[in-house]
């Protein structure tokens, strides 16, 4: 009967100790995911929203497992920020070429010269080779190649209709 007492003594302290730790993190950062479309010769923006639980300090912001570059790179923390909005700008990669790209956001809670605490974002991003009024063209030009191999065919069979009506006269 004293080992049940014993078991159970630990399992309450476990629960209890679970929520302490769970909360020593000190920030939280939103949204959990992020999805983004970045031209390899340029950038785009995505907001999160970053709150702290009595977090005063610096914020490094980094990737993990994608090859692009974030800015800004710190973000500061004050203990009264309530889901302060943040502008993350993600840079294209010549050098990754097109495709899809996941990975995480990096946000560690930096002290000192130390790292106190950290919270992933997982992220997606797909990286085009394209920008600007030419990818429209070419992503017009995809989506609608049938109609437009019909149209040529018809043009061409007109021409060669009219060429060879001609030269029955």
């Amino acid at each position: 009967m004293k080992t049940k007492w014993i078991f159970l003594m630990v399992l309450i302290g476990l629960v209890c100790a679970f929520p302490y730790t769970a909360s020593a993190i000190g920030f939280a950062v939103g949204p959990p995911s992020i999805n983004l479309i970045l031209p390899e010769n340029g950038e785009n923006t995505t907001t999160i929203y970053v709150t702290s639980y009595d977090y005063n300090g610096n914020i490094l912001v980094g990737t993990e497992d994608i090859p692009f570059r974030v800015s800004p790179e710190v973000i500061p923390l004050n203990d009264t920020d309530q889901n302060k909005r943040v502008e993350l700008t993600l840079y294209g990669n010549k050098s990754a070429g097109e495709g899809i790209y996941s990975g995480s956001l990096t946000f560690l809670g930096s002290t000192g010269n130390n790292v106190a605490s950290g919270v992933k974002v997982s992220t997606n991003v797909t990286q085009t080779c394209q920008s600007g009024a030419l990818s429209s063209i070419i992503d017009a030009i995809r989506v609608n190649y049938i109609m437009i191999l019909i149209a040529i065919m018809v043009v061409v069979s007109l021409i060669i209709g009219i060429m060879i009506g001609r030269r029955g006269k």
